[in-house]
C-alpha cells in the first residue's frame, strides 16, 4: 500500500501498520460493546419500586416457631406451636399448628393466608386433622387482624366464631377466640404467642 503526502510517495512503516490495526480492533470492541446493550439501555429510567402485595401486611410472621402455652384450656394440652413459611412462589404465606399435649403431639391445622382477587380482600383457608374445613375474610386494622368464620364452638354447637390477633412486637401476639351471640362477642379462650426465631 502506499500513501501520497503532498508530492511525494511514502511506503507505510510496519509500526503505521500495527497502529492501524490496534485502532481498527479497539473501533469493533466498542461497536460490539454497544450493540450488545438492550434497545434503550442508555435511556432506560431508574427501576421503580414494585408495589407491595397486600398479603406483605401478614410477613411478619413468615420464620421461627411461634409457641403459646396451653395449659389452661385443659384436655392434657401442654403448648401450642404455629409456623409460617411463603410458598415457594411467595404469593401467600402457609401455616400449621400443632397441638403438644402429655400423650404427644397432635398436626392439627394446616392452612394459608391469601390475597383473594375476586373478593379483594385477604383471607384464610384451613383444614383440621379431622377435615374440617375453616375460611373467611382477615380484616387489617393496624397492628390487629380479625378472621370471622363458621365453626363450632366448645359445646359443638354451629356458631359464628371470630378470631382476633394483636400484635404486640414482631415476636409477640395475643390470639382471642370469641363468639358471637346476639349483637356481642364472648370471649372464649386467650392465648399469648412468642416466637423463637432459631427454631
Amino acid at each position: 500500500m502506499i500513501i501520497q503526502v503532498g508530492a511525494s510517495l511514502l511506503k507505510p512503516t510496519k509500526k503505521d501498520s500495527a497502529m492501524r490495526t490496534r485502532t481498527a480492533l479497539t473501533a469493533a470492541l466498542i461497536l460490539a460493546s454497544l450493540l450488545a446493550l438492550p434497545v434503550g439501555a442508555q435511556q432506560k429510567p431508574p427501576a421503580q419500586a414494585q408495589p407491595q402485595k397486600p398479603i406483605s401486611q401478614l410477613a411478619w410472621l413468615v420464620g421461627g416457631v411461634w409457641t403459646a402455652d396451653a395449659s389452661n384450656l385443659g384436655q392434657g394440652k401442654m403448648r401450642i406451636e404455629t409456623r409460617y413459611t411463603w410458598s415457594d412462589n411467595g404469593a401467600f404465606i402457609r401455616f400449621n399448628t400443632h397441638f403438644i399435649t402429655d400423650r404427644g403431639e397432635l398436626k392439627n391445622y394446616d392452612g394459608n393466608l391469601y390475597w383473594d382477587p375476586t373478593k379483594k380482600g385477604l383471607a384464610i383457608w384451613y383444614m383440621s386433622a379431622s377435615n374440617a374445613i375453616t375460611e373467611g375474610p382477615i380484616v387489617i386494622d393496624g397492628d390487629l387482624w380479625q378472621v370471622t368464620f363458621q365453626g363450632e364452638d366448645f359445646d359443638a354447637k354451629p356458631a359464628t366464631l371470630r378470631v382476633d390477633v394483636v400484635r404486640k412486637t414482631n415476636n409477640q401476639y395475643r390470639w382471642t377466640l370469641t363468639e358471637k351471640q346476639g349483637d356481642a362477642w364472648k370471649q372464649l379462650a386467650t392465648l399469648v404467642y412468642d416466637r423463637n426465631p432459631a427454631s
